[in-house]
């Protein structure tokens, strides 16, 4: 059976994860707009319910949705492992990963599959979640690090184009009171405790922005949401 996963990149301060998606959503957005052109073909792996199609068909790409498993509407084109896609070498020019790392266990035959999916001179979008609840369980297996994602890159023989983190100490810390009330046993009423679920991390956002606006420019970003990347692959 398929697994619940994200429609769509759109989030408010009403939500458990509206920091994490925020940063993810400009990042992505960014990059679709910069790498997709008229008439290339570009991956999706590990696609979901594919939020990203609509802007990829918008901007003239191809898109094809790569899965383990077919998601609710049955519109992934390809099933398959993200270690072992059935497809010849230089298929893609774009490639998209985006929250999928941490439910794969073997990290480097991962990035060896997508660097071998990509043609000379393409480029690989990645987003993975660092502090952030565990989730589709059990098949939630690590949190990468810029420095795994950066030695998973060297031995794939891709270069960094762009390898950041996003969020902050304050944003972890509103994620984790948010997804703490989130995902406690439902109640009785839950009707209300849906209610105060809303109440909780409305103010807890809305305090995490205020305490940004101050805190910001001397917090220290040892603690951060996700880890978000662009690699390319050198032409020949």
């Amino acid at each position: 059976m398929p697994s619940v996963r994200r429609k769509t990149y759109q989030t408010d301060p009403f939500q458990n994860d509206y920091f994490i998606v925020n940063h993810v959503r400009r990042f992505l957005y960014r990059n679709l707009l910069e790498h997709v052109t008229k008439g290339i073909l570009v991956a999706d792996i590990g696609c979901g319910e594919q939020p990203l199609r609509e802007e990829v068909e918008s901007l003239g790409g191809t898109y094809i949705g790569i899965d383990i498993t077919q998601n609710l509407q049955k519109t992934v084109q390809l099933i398959g492992k993200i270690t072992n896609i059935p497809l010849v070498d230089r298929t893609f020019d774009v490639l998209f990963c985006t929250e999928v790392l941490e439910h794969v266990s073997d990290t480097y035959t991962a990035f060896q599959e997508l660097a071998r999916l990509v043609k000379p001179g393409g480029a690989i979008i990645i987003t993975t979640p660092f502090a952030y609840p565990l989730h589709e369980e059990p098949y939630d297996f690590m949190r990468l690090t810029p420095y795994q994602i950066s030695e998973c890159a060297v031995r794939s023989g891709l270069e960094i184009k762009e390898l950041n983190t996003s969020g902050n100490e304050v944003e972890v810390l509103a994620t984790v009171w948010s997804n703490m009330w989130f995902r406690m046993a439902p109640s009785r009423n839950n009707f209300a405790r849906k209610i105060w679920n809303r109440l909780m991390c409305i103010s807890v956002n809305l305090l995490a922005m205020a305490g940004n606006s101050i805190l910001k420019p001397i917090l220290p970003k040892k603690y951060y949401l996700s880890v978000l990347c662009v690699l390319t692959k050198p032409a020949d």
